[in-house]
């Protein structure tokens, strides 16, 4: 029989030991792995930073600002998405005083030490149910161009991005994180949207970025008010937000990965779907929608 001290018998403990020792910490990475995704914050904030703490402003990677409506001119979107523009500003203005008692960033394209502005990503090519504007030159003018434009205009805000593609809120956090925070590595992100659209976004965005395949994101969402909505306007669209919020209820628990999402997507969603599209582009009309809705 082999001795316990043989030079074999302790060889074959020691890898014995190692083995479990990487098989332990193996582990330990894809335990962690599966974790990657921050919740998202409890509670809705509303209309002001009284929420959040100085450090939370700070550390905000990116505010995505949703659009909705077909703007009257570039920079004119409607009333209740300029007052998610402007919600966004008071935030930068905030980050913009705390900043000023901390270190500046070092601007390496003009070598200086600056105050760079949080990025602010403008969401929304359009409303499927609204002819587009057109510019002098009858191109488009996305929803989020407009709401950028009315950034840059009235409160001077230049660190600006457009998400050109959705045209609904699942489009929305679809294409913001396949063409935009995915790739800038944005994480920590402050969502911006009126109170009637609040509880459909914070389902969809929840499901896209804190589900599906999750890679870290933490949302903070920053509700504004219903402002430029008559009552009955109102009422309309907070009967069409519950419909709509059941469905995504529905999808959320069908696609589990961003191939399901974008499976969905572009093979049954009537807004990105070629054979849908090509159908209603051959209708003479298309579903009615609430002329509330439509007038709001």
């Amino acid at each position: 029989a082999e001795s316990p001290l043989s030079k074999g018998y302790i060889t074959r403990a020691l890898w014995a030991f190692f083995g479990c020792i990487l098989f332990a910490w193996l582990f330990s990475l894809q335990g962690s792995h599966g974790n990657t995704a921050a919740t998202s914050t409890s509670s809705i904030l509303h209309h002001d930073l009284s929420g959040l703490v100085e450090s939370e402003i700070l550390n905000f990677d990116a505010i995505l600002v949703l659009g909705g409506g077909a703007p009257k001119s570039l920079d004119e979107p409607p009333p209740y998405t300029r007052e998610r523009c402007d919600l966004a500003a008071v935030v930068i203005s905030r980050r913009r005083e705390l900043e000023s008692t901390t270190k500046p960033r070092r601007n390496r394209k003009r070598k200086t030490l600056d105050f760079i502005d949080l990025p602010i990503l403008c969401l929304s090519a359009g409303t499927a149910h609204f002819p587009q504007l057109l510019s002098s030159d009858r191109l488009p003018i996305w929803e989020s161009t407009s709401s950028a434009a009315y950034l840059q205009t009235k409160h001077n805000l230049n660190n600006l991005y457009v998400e050109t593609t959705s045209y609904d809120t699942i489009g929305n956090a679809f294409y913001t994180r396949t063409t935009h925070t995915d790739l800038n590595g944005w994480k920590n992100l402050l969502i911006i949207t009126s109170e009637f659209h609040m509880p459909r976004t914070k389902a969809i965005f929840d499901w896209i970025m804190l589900s599906v395949e999750p890679r870290g994101y933490k949302l903070t969402y920053l509700a504004s008010k219903n402002v430029g909505l008559s009552s009955d306007a109102l009422h309309a669209r907070e009967v069409e937000e519950e419909a709509s919020l059941k469905s995504v209820q529905e999808y959320a628990s069908k696609y589990r990965t961003m191939r399901d999402v974008y499976n969905f997507m572009t093979q049954s969603h009537g807004f990105y779907t070629a054979s849908k599209l090509i159908q209603n582009a051959r209708r003479k009309g298309g579903e009615a929608l609430d002329p509330l809705i439509q007038k709001s």
